[in-house]
């Protein structure tokens, strides 16, 4: 790479400047296609952390140099806080910082999947970086997500005291970060039936930040309690796209069966089901029944059966066992003051097809 008119390596950059990433770029053209490349590179070591690649025509250059920008925010977002939280491990353990901590927190629930026993030992860093610094907005924010995605997905035994939690934790970390944190802030209006307030926030978070892909999933998850799977189908779309290989694809994935389903397209939702649950299949609820649903609707009966028993053995699907369960747990997630109709027709064909599949109804 060049600085300043003159050949440099990242190690030089890094030394001359003091900084501890350094991302590289180059664009190659081959007849009417660019092919746009770009690396991160630890500054200390001239290690390569990460690399990516984008290929479009010549003539589409301008029109998708927003959504590169956006991929490489979102990717660069993902690494940084692996490589941060690699690094930190390296440091002597006896004296960590509550920033350290947060990091490492965020970094361990992300490789846990949100939710579960792995990520639960991410979550416990951020609790230690609390007890040094009760004003970690980091490890605020980190603990509202644990909260939040028990009650999310349903995970809880104790759903309004999860939701209680959640919004406890994300009131004090807006309080200290008020511009950044309105994704969580919308997740919390989210789950509490509030939706159209959600759509507010999570659009206020993609104007401040276009590269918020979480903005993105979450308006996909706002449109799909709004009975407009087509819509959440375009948000979940741009999320994916701008992030494939994000460690929340299992949900975005989940998410956009569900929405295939809302529009009676149950061959792509038994398909996008699959592909989440592949990625694993230990803790999302509403993959599982989506996909017991189409198949029992398409005709597979006994491939539904089976895949109505191997849901009801997960340790996650404790709270949610019976129709009525589903019901109530779908019904909070919609405003008494504003119903849907739309919302309440794409889950009755679920609960048929779930009926179809043997679940009891109590």
């Amino acid at each position: 790479m060049t600085f300043k008119g003159k050949p440099v390596d990242a190690k030089t950059i890094g030394k001359d400047l003091g900084v501890r990433y350094v991302l590289e770029g180059s664009v190659q053209p081959s007849g009417d296609r660019m092919r746009v490349n770009a690396q991160l590179i630890d500054a200390s070591s001239g290690a390569h952390l990460w690399a990516e690649q984008f290929d479009t025509t010549r003539a589409d250059l301008l029109q998708t140099q927003d959504e590169i920008v956006t991929r490489l925010a979102r990717a660069l977002d993902l690494q940084l806080t692996k490589a941060e939280a690699a690094r930190l491990k390296r440091t002597p353990a006896a004296n960590p910082t509550a920033e350290d901590l947060a990091l490492q927190c965020v970094a361990g629930a992300m490789k846990g999947g949100y939710v579960g026993k792995e990520a639960d030992l991410g979550y416990a860093l951020c609790e230690q970086a609390l007890a040094l610094d009760p004003n970690n907005a980091r490890a605020l924010e980190w603990s509202g997500v644990k909260f939040f995605m028990q009650a999310g997905l349903g995970v809880t035994s104790d759903r309004e005291g999860d939701i209680r939690r959640a919004d406890e934790l994300a009131s004090r970390a807006l309080a200290l970060d008020p511009d950044n944190l309105h994704v969580l802030k919308g997740n919390i209006l989210q789950i509490e039936g509030r939706t159209e307030e959600a759509v507010a926030e999570h659009e206020q978070a993609l104007a401040l930040d276009p590269s918020h892909v979480d903005g993105n999933a979450n308006l996909g998850v706002d449109y799909l309690y709004l009975g407009r799977p087509d819509k959440s189908q375009e948000y979940l779309d741009k999320a994916i796209r701008v992030s494939p290989y994000d460690p929340a694809l299992l949900y975005w994935y989940g998410l956009k069966a569900w929405a295939y389903f809302g529009l009676k397209q149950y061959n792509q939702a038994i398909d996008w089901a699959r592909r989440a649950i592949a990625i694993n299949p230990n803790y999302i609820p509403y993959t599982h029944v989506v996909l017991v649903a189409a198949l029992a609707l398409t005709d597979h009966e006994a491939e539904a059966r089976e895949a109505l028993q191997r849901y009801l053995a997960l340790p996650t699907s404790a709270p949610l066992k019976t129709i009525a369960a589903w019901k109530a747990y779908y019904k909070s997630k919609v405003s008494e003051q504003h119903p849907d109709p739309r919302f309440f027709e794409i889950n009755e064909r679920m609960y048929d097809g779930l009926r179809k599949a043997g679940m009891p109804e109590e």
